[in-house]
């Protein structure tokens, strides 16, 4: 086999020719392409990482913002636990306080009513006592009961000083001294009485006899200047007001 340079050369122009074609034509353009789209890629990448970097920023943002949302919803339902604990607490003492008031103002309206259920059977005891008391003296007084009352008196003016007797006795000598009886007394009972009281007042004086059936029983001698009472009546009413101020009820 003969070797042909001129076959080699003319091959090896049409490799040169194709080769150049291929760089101009194909290999260039493709390159240039190849690194556009490079370009386009980081582009892409790079606005992809920016992205993703904004995500996880947002993300972050988000997460703290959760974070401080859920804080303060827990703040605020502590507050609002608190502020229902002190208010319920505060409505519990209210109601706590309430509740004594009544219950004191209760027992106190009850020990009133005790007190004056008490009072009203205690006045009723009192007076039922007294009238029984008044209808037993009213129905064994007679005349003859008086002169006990006699001595009373005597023993009484026997017992005054003799400054106390001219007390009982200034300006007697204006009029009559009155002696009133729960029963009219007899001429003779009238005598005796004048008798007795002439030697212990003296004789300077006149005497007038009455009767006061309300004196029950007793006698009352009025001078100008004091009022002698030695009677049942008063004695009652003495009595009366002796229960009031001892027995009231506790």
């Amino acid at each position: 086999m003969n070797f042909s340079w001129w076959t080699f050369a003319l091959q090896a122009a049409n490799f040169l020719i194709l080769v150049w074609l291929l760089q101009h034509f194909l290999f260039k353009p493709v390159k240039a392409i190849v690194a556009r789209r490079k370009e386009e890629i980081s582009r892409a990448l790079a606005e992809a990482s920016a992205e993703k970097e904004d995500a996880e920023r947002l993300k972050r943002e988000l997460e703290a913002n959760r974070s401080q949302i859920v804080a303060e919803r827990q703040t605020m339902l502590d507050e609002a636990r608190a502020q229902l604990s002190t208010e319920r607490q505060r409505i519990v003492e209210e109601t706590r306080s309430e509740t004594e008031k009544i219950r004191g103002q209760a027992v106190k309206r009850l020990d009133e009513e005790r007190i004056a259920a008490g009072n009203e059977l205690l006045e009723r005891t009192i007076a039922l006592a007294a009238n029984l008391a008044e209808r037993l003296l009213r129905e064994l007084a007679v005349p003859s009961m008086e002169q006990p009352f006699l001595g009373r008196v005597i023993d009484y003016l026997d017992r005054l000083t003799a400054q106390e007797r001219a007390t009982l006795l200034s300006q007697s000598s204006a009029g009559a001294l009155l002696v009133a009886t729960a029963h009219p007394l007899g001429v003779q009972d009238q005598s005796q009485w004048h008798e007795q009281l002439a030697k212990r007042l003296g004789a300077d004086f006149s005497l007038k006899f009455s009767a006061d059936p309300t004196l029950i029983a007793g006698v009352e001698i009025t001078f100008p200047n004091a009022i002698l009472r030695f009677n049942w009546r008063d004695s009652l009413s003495a009595a009366l007001k002796e229960l009031h101020a001892n027995e009231q009820p506790r």
